[in-house]
């Protein structure tokens, strides 16, 4: 992927503030479930942000006192929680440690009068690797370069570093075609006669772990909480507040105590 699309998807896996949807309003018919593993098995279809761990989104929000939309992220914080197992997979596939990392949820589908289903997926993930990061790239940061301020990267964790540990809760809504589900994280990447659209998500977590000295809140291993909390909205009229799909962004790190 050139580093135009990859832009592009880093601008859209931007949030902040978890809720609850109500996307089941816009279906028109009756609820089926699927497995969970309907949702699990598609993700982690490639190997961009953070090469060779497999992909899944990552959360990005502004520099203190800049309000949303902002042309640049650089001066925020960013951060990752590994809410479908895949790094963790990768690490013990690497033969790096088991972090425990489990998963449970809901994946609800129902069916719309444009041939189209509404898909609608709850997580609930514990034991799960958490990184933070100083945005430094412009103008929405890389996940793969950017200084740590939390936690580490699974590559690291494989080497011996010390890994956030966390647990985070994920509502995604979008529509789709009917059969195997997508990669949520590419979804808006396919092409339009794909017939995705994304309706809502919300993430939040909290995790535990090291913080670096970049983080101002002591030296490198300092204890710390690291906490995302975000929103997107993509019935919107992409104006005001909602100009970005996310009308709130929250990353942020704090030393065990404060």
């Amino acid at each position: 992927m050139n580093r135009h699309d990859k832009k592009k998807l880093n601008v859209l896996a931007i949030a902040i503030v978890a809720l609850t949807f109500g996307a089941t309003a816009w279906a028109d018919g009756p609820a089926k479930k699927r497995p969970l593993s309907d949702f699990l098995s598609t993700q982690g279809s490639a190997n961009v942000y953070i090469p060779p761990v497999p992909d899944y989104l990552g959360w990005v929000a502004p520099a203190p006192g800049v309000k949303t939309p902002a042309s640049s992220y650089v001066g925020g914080n960013s951060a990752s929680c590994d809410y479908a197992g895949l790094a963790n997979q990768w690490l013990v596939d690497n033969g790096g440690p088991d972090l425990g990392t489990s998963i449970s949820g809901s994946v609800t589908e129902r069916p719309l009068k444009d041939g189209r289903i509404l898909v609608h997926v709850e997580l609930h993930t514990v034991n799960a690797l958490v990184f933070g990061l100083r945005v430094t790239f412009p103008e929405f940061g890389d996940f793969a370069t950017d200084p740590l301020i939390f936690g580490a990267r699974a590559q690291d964790v494989l080497l011996g570093a010390t890994p956030g540990i966390g647990e985070c809760h994920a509502s995604f809504a979008w529509k789709q075609t009917p059969g195997a589900l997508v990669d949520f994280t590419y979804g808006w990447a396919y092409p339009p006669e794909v017939g995705y659209e994304t309706v809502n998500t919300s993430f939040r977590a909290n995790a535990r772990g090291p913080l670096t000295a970049l983080a101002g809140l002591g030296p490198d291993g300092t204890p710390g909480h690291l906490m995302i909390s975000q929103s997107g909205f993509f019935r919107t009229t992409f104006m005001g507040a909602t100009a970005d799909a996310f009308p709130a962004e929250f990353v942020e790190v704090r030393a065990t105590g404060r």
